[in-house]
């Protein structure tokens, strides 16, 4: 089996830009340099020993991915397909969650076992098993989350992408000289290219 040539890679990535670019809401795309990768990786890590640290597994995953690009995208971007922040504790129990469509939020209005912390994040009540739990270390998870507009690339595989954190996303956009607006964001989406037969 061989790996695939500098070329035809160029041309896998240019691909995958060309499909993210021409996605709703997506203003720019932008492959991630090494050195980016290396700084993102070191702004991550340093949330890890908060007071509630920051936990960021799909940035990690896509840090670690053969190809990583960038996107600033727009609130017209389509709805994440699962929350990409989650109050966990370190033994897997979720604690609390965003919440990423009205349906979510109409689901959990009239609900008495969450708390609202703000229009987008819930957190549930405890009950008395919870309780009797013991300690547990809560944490925010930004876990990895799927992006299909990719799937349809043959020669790449594992697909996923991630939300940078806010010192993270601050970073990216000075970097690839993105305007520093709230309401633009940067998502990494990252992959590898399958081996050729």
């Amino acid at each position: 089996m061989a790996l695939l040539c500098g070329d035809m890679q160029k041309m896998v990535v240019e691909n995958a830009i060309k499909i993210i670019k021409s996605l709703k809401g997506v203003v720019d795309v932008q492959e991630l340099s090494d050195e980016d990768r290396k700084t993102l990786l070191k702004i991550e890590s340093s949330r890890k020993d908060d007071v509630v640290p920051v936990v960021n597994e799909g940035l990690d995953e896509c840090l670690k991915k053969e190809f990583c690009l960038v996107m600033l995208k727009t609130e017209e971007f389509r709805n994440p397909s699962k929350p990409t922040v989650l109050l966990v504790t370190d033994k897997g129990r979720i604690l609390g969650q965003e919440l990423i469509s009205p349906e979510d939020k109409k689901k959990y209005a009239d609900r008495n076992d969450v708390y609202f912390l703000s229009n987008n994040f819930i957190v549930f009540k405890p009950d008395t098993m919870t309780r009797s739990v013991g300690v547990e270390k809560e944490l925010f998870l930004l876990p990895s989350i799927p992006f299909p507009e990719l799937n349809e690339i043959k020669e790449i595989s594992n697909v996923v992408s991630g939300s940078p954190s806010t010192m993270g996303d601050a970073y990216i956009k000075n970097r690839c000289n993105y305007p520093d607006d709230p309401h633009l964001a940067t998502i990494l989406v990252a992959f590898s290219t399958k081996n050729e037969e």
